[in-house]
């Protein structure tokens, strides 16, 4: 069972996908024109905040970002968050929170990267090829669960392990923040 949070480009793509594999869904969006929707993917709609902490095995922010915060966090009944939205988390302590209380969560800059990864296979050299587009949005599944196993093994925020990935990616070397000297 999934809930989308946000029936916009992305969040209705990924309602109508969830739908044709069989998922029991609950879909919300701010905008109640789009309930015609949940009748036509046989979903049943609720409002956002209902979605938000609704009993689902998955819940896919794909709206506003901040969602996940200290006052809804411990509110959750979903077993694991992915989603579309950007910054889902009101600050990076809610990772944390999230995993305390043994939300598997998904970090929304890996989880919602194909669209980045397309627009930069649009300016390969070779000119765009849907099938490579594909090949590397593939990717994704492999990067989250390297992501999912450093922070298993480091005992870290999957939000800890995916930045440590990302500046190991772009080849920086992970160490403390300079400090500026003081000004005398």
């Amino acid at each position: 069972s999934v809930a989308v949070l946000g029936l916009g480009h992305v969040g209705l793509r990924l309602a109508r996908l969830l739908a044709r594999r069989g998922a029991r869904l609950l879909v919300a969006d701010i905008d109640p024109a789009k309930r015609e929707h949940a009748l036509a993917l046989g979903a049943r709609w609720v409002t956002p905040a209902r979605a938000l902490t609704a009993a689902v095995d998955v819940l896919a922010p794909c709206a506003l970002g901040g969602v996940l915060d200290h006052d809804s966090v411990p509110r959750l009944q979903a077993q694991a968050i992915a989603g579309a939205a950007n910054n889902q988390l009101a600050d990076d302590s809610v990772g944390a929170l999230l995993q305390e209380r043994g939300i598997l969560w998904a970090p929304d800059f890996v989880a919602n990267a194909g669209g980045i990864i397309n627009v930069a296979t649009e300016l390969d050299r070779g000119g765009y090829d849907p099938k490579r587009a594909r090949e590397r949005v593939r990717g994704i599944r492999d990067t989250l669960k390297e992501i999912f196993d450093e922070a298993d093994r480091t005992g870290t925020t999957p939000l800890t392990a995916a930045m440590l990935l990302a500046r190991r990616r772009l080849g920086e070397t992970v160490r403390a923040p300079r400090t500026r000297p003081a000004r005398g």
